[in-house]
């Protein structure tokens, strides 16, 4: 770090020496033999930093509206500088002979479609007569083959119902005759659970008694409040309510079932009983119902007999089925050539197809125009060239030494020969990834969008660009001649009770402008910096430069080590 500082003040004291040299030899001297020194005053001020470019107005927007009708124009109905919208009338063409096409065609459609009808009507009536007899086959088999599945699913269900009620049914009693011998007996474990619960809440009653008579008594003495007692006086008739309550649980499972329980169980198990004997029963039935489906069986094999008879007398509608498919194919030629001529009379009428001004007219009103019907676009005759001009641009050349301080997005200020008092205000919209180099010039295309609502500004007009690619207002500032820069370092001399300090500081700055440079640190406002100009004296500066400057090698064999001592020479601080 020392050793670059001295580096510097070398550095500086060479060129200050060099400046005063040159002062002597070519300034002029004053009356009194010295000069004084210029300054210059650190301040808030503003740097604005612009590239300057031209070019002309162009729109955003251009369309070519042609036309793919032939004929005479008819109707005319724009002129150069009109603005339409979108689809305004432009022009239309004589529709004489496209109105006769379409005519023909639907009369070819008509007649197509009369062929079509007879061709439906021969086939409907032979149509019918098949039909009814294999809609009627097919009835009668379906009908015959969901009787079939009917009955077998229900015999299927039947045996499943049946097997299930048996084994229900036998379920049933089984349980009913254990319910009736545990009706009939006190089961031991449900007593002792019972007993054990009346101990535990006897238990519970004691303890409640206790609290209660604790409680009672500190209230008497006034240590309790009346509330705590009464706490205490419900959980006591709580314990006492649940003692009761398992009491009478343990004498209700200790007694066996009454006689009216006994009964019930005894009706219980006589009525499982007699549910078995129907259940099965009803599995000795099943063998009724299979010769009801061997009938069923027999029944649907005659239907599908009959079906296919009807089908086989069927074959003959195909032949004419043929017939109605060309029918069908004249119809939709006969559409298409109808929607073919009727877009051709659709296209004598031309509509702008965007909302803008026409920049250009080039035909007339009864010119004769011969349209190509090719499906390219450029194929139709040009009529007219409209533009949207609410948003125009202009493509600037600038220099690859300014292009770096362009971006998208900065504004710009433009200015028209037409209007030269007025200012308009823009953006920039792209810059070209790729430069041109033009008699070794490189240059990049800028492209500067502008808002022209009034539509004053027109295609071809001249226009000076000022992007703006730096704008600081209010910014510390010290004039370009107070900073000195040492190999890339940013240096100024400060002048304090108009003296310069013996060490320059080094500066952080920003912004460069013509005049003036944005300082980010180093200086403070209202500061000094002193400017080094041709013919300046050596009065005011400080003794260690004015030494370094009678023997400037002095300070290059300090710093290489052959200073006082054996040590590195040390500059002043």
């Amino acid at each position: 770090m020392k050793k670059w500082i001295i580096i510097v003040s070398v550095v500086i004291v060479l060129a200050i020496g060099a400046v005063l040299a040159r002062g002597k030899l070519f300034g002029k001297a004053e009356s009194n033999g010295s000069g004084e020194i210029q300054t210059a005053t650190v301040r808030r001020g503003d740097i604005t930093i612009s590239v300057e470019a031209t070019g002309t107005i162009e729109p955003l927007v251009i369309v070519e509206v042609r036309s793919k009708a032939s004929g005479a124009i008819t109707n005319l109905a724009v002129d150069e500088g009109d603005k339409l919208k979108l689809g305004d009338l432009i022009a239309e063409i004589e529709k004489k002979y496209t109105k006769a096409d379409v005519e023909q065609e639907q009369a070819n459609l008509k007649t197509a479609e009369a062929r079509l009808i007879q061709a439906q009507e021969n086939i409907e009536l032979q149509k019918k007569q098949s039909a009814i007899q294999i809609t009627q086959a097919e009835e009668n088999v379906a009908d015959a083959k969901t009787r079939l599945t009917k009955l077998r699913e229900e015999l299927e269900l039947e045996k499943e119902a049946n097997a299930r009620q048996v084994k229900e049914s036998e379920n049933d009693l089984a349980m009913a005759k254990i319910r009736l011998q545990q009706s009939k007996k006190s089961r031991p474990e449900s007593i002792k659970r019972a007993e054990a619960t009346v101990k535990q809440n006897e238990i519970n009653l004691e303890l409640a008694q206790e609290e209660y008579n604790r409680q009672k008594a500190l209230y008497e003495k006034n240590f309790v409040s009346k509330s705590e007692v009464d706490s205490a006086k419900a959980k006591l008739d709580s314990a006492q309510s649940q003692c009761d309550s398992s009491k009478l649980q343990l004498k209700m499972t200790s007694e066996p079932s009454s006689a009216e329980e006994l009964k019930l169980a005894e009706l219980t198990v006589t009525k499982s009983e007699l549910s078995l004997e129907s259940a099965k029963h009803r599995v000795k039935q099943e063998k009724s119902r299979v010769k009801e489906i061997e009938l069923s069986e027999s029944q649907l094999r005659d239907t599908e007999s009959s079906l296919t008879l009807a089908k086989a007398n069927a074959v003959q509608i195909k032949l004419k089925e043929k017939d109605l498919e060309a029918a069908a194919a004249s119809v939709t030629r006969a559409k298409v050539s109808l929607q073919a001529a009727q877009d051709r009379l659709d296209d004598t009428v031309v509509t702008a197809p965007i909302s803008g001004t026409i920049l250009q007219k080039n035909v007339e009103e009864g010119q004769v125009i011969t349209s190509s019907m090719s499906a390219t676009a450029s194929a139709g005759t040009l009529l007219v060239t409209m533009a949207d001009l609410e948003n125009v641009y202009v493509k600037t050349e600038v220099n690859e030494s300014d292009i770096g301080k362009v971006a998208p997005g900065q504004s710009v200020v433009i200015k028209v020969e037409a209007f030269p008092d007025t200012v308009f205000d823009g953006k920039v919209l792209k810059i070209a990834p790729q430069g041109r180099a033009v008699q070794n010039v490189t240059t990049f295309e800028v492209t500067t969008e502008i808002s022209n609502p009034s539509n004053i500004l027109k295609p071809g007009m001249n226009a000076s660009v000022e992007i703006m690619v730096a704008d600081r207002r209010g910014v510390l500032v010290v004039d370009n001649e107070a900073i000195m820069d040492r190999r890339g370092r940013k240096m100024a001399m400060v002048l304090v009770d108009g003296k310069p300090e013996e060490m320059p500081r080094r500066l952080e700055t920003g912004v460069r402008g013509w005049d003036t440079t944005e300082i980010i640190s180093g200086l403070e406002e209202g500061e000094m910096a002193m400017i080094m100009t041709p013919g300046e004296g050596g009065s005011g500066m400080p003794a260690w430069m004015r030494d370094r400057m009678k023997n400037p090698m002095s300070s290059f064999q300090r710093m290489q080590g052959g200073g006082p001592g054996g040590g590195r020479g040390r500059g002043p601080r």
